[in-house]
């Protein structure tokens, strides 16, 4: 039996400029301090421990000066970084995980995670060392620790179900945990695929929210799917679709994205002088705005060029 042997370490400095926060505890927001946006929002990361949302309403016509909240950061159970914002409606600050590579800010992604096998006791770097000798980048374990769909000026929704990956030299396994009402615990699983086997966590606390891959007591994973990927420079595509999904990797290693970035740091320097300058701008009416009466659908146009015989 082929065993992938890993060691249980996702914690230390997962990504880039939070290595200070997690060394001193921090709970400031130091390290997210300034201006971040993508093409719907500004999110001010203030001095003061406050994020300012900016909503750029009608199609970025406008920007709207929506609401303050009070934010802090705090370091979750995989060692990811967790932004609580403290809601007006709520008595606890509700937890946003982060994660941020290369200046851009992303909800769905992954950390490099080693689970200890039954063999631990034997374990050395040199087998770490081994394991990365593989020639995807990718190879190994890697647990999803996002888990919300934007930061908002409203209370934020959970996703009912996440997925985790392990990925081998050409092959990737797709892990399905889903919402549990279970106390949480560091536990693995194994997950048998003829000569090949590997351990991964029967409970994810991503957030504040427990998932859990099987029923009950349940010591390995009954259903998986597995397929083969590809990785093309910055992209990577799975199976034989022809979609292709951004794959962003931290520096070090330690953080994996699949999708792109839910904000970026912005190049506005003064939040009070872009705001005024851009709603200082008019936009033309239409000349006449009755014309969009008289315009005729794609299917009226359609029919009118369709021939009966």
């Amino acid at each position: 039996m082929k065993t992938a042997k890993k060691l249980c370490l996702c914690g230390a400095a997962i990504f880039f400029g939070f290595t200070l926060f997690a060394q001193n505890n921090s709970t400031d927001l130091t390290p997210l301090a300034g201006i971040w946006e993508n093409s719907n929002r500004i999110i001010s990361v203030n001095e003061d421990n406050s994020l300012q949302f900016v909503l750029k309403t009608f199609y970025g016509f406008y920007y709207d000066k929506a609401a303050v909240l009070n934010a802090s950061l705090d370091s979750g159970e995989n060692g990811e970084t967790i932004l609580r914002i403290k809601y007006p409606s709520e008595r606890k600050p509700q937890a946003h995980p982060i994660g941020v590579i290369n200046n851009k800010l992303f909800l769905d992604f992954y950390c490099r995670s080693y689970i200890e096998d039954d063999e631990a006791e034997n374990y050395s770097y040199e087998d770490k060392e081994t394991d990365e000798s593989h020639n995807s980048p990718l190879y190994g374990y890697w647990r999803c620790c996002g888990n919300v769909n934007g930061i908002e000026i409203a209370v934020p929704s959970t996703k009912p179900e996440l997925t985790c990956y392990y990925f081998t030299d050409s092959e990737v396994y797709f892990l399905r945990y889903w919402q549990a009402d279970v106390p949480y615990e560091r536990e693995t699983v194994d997950v048998n695929d003829g000569d090949f086997s590997f351990k991964v966590d029967k409970l994810l606390k991503v957030g504040d929210i427990v998932y859990t891959c099987v029923v009950g007591r349940g010591t390995f994973v009954r259903n998986f799917e597995k397929t083969t990927y590809k990785i093309d420079g910055d992209t990577v595509s799975f199976g034989t679709a022809s979609e292709k999904y951004p794959l962003y990797r931290s520096q070090d290693g330690s953080l994996l994205a699949f999708s792109e970035p839910y904000i970026i740091r912005s190049e506005i320097a003064d939040l009070e002088a872009a705001i005024a300058e851009h709603n200082s701008h008019t936009h033309n009416p239409l000349k006449n705005p009755m014309e969009v009466f008289n315009r005729k659908t794609a299917w009226e146009e359609k029919l009118e060029k369709m021939t009966i015989n």
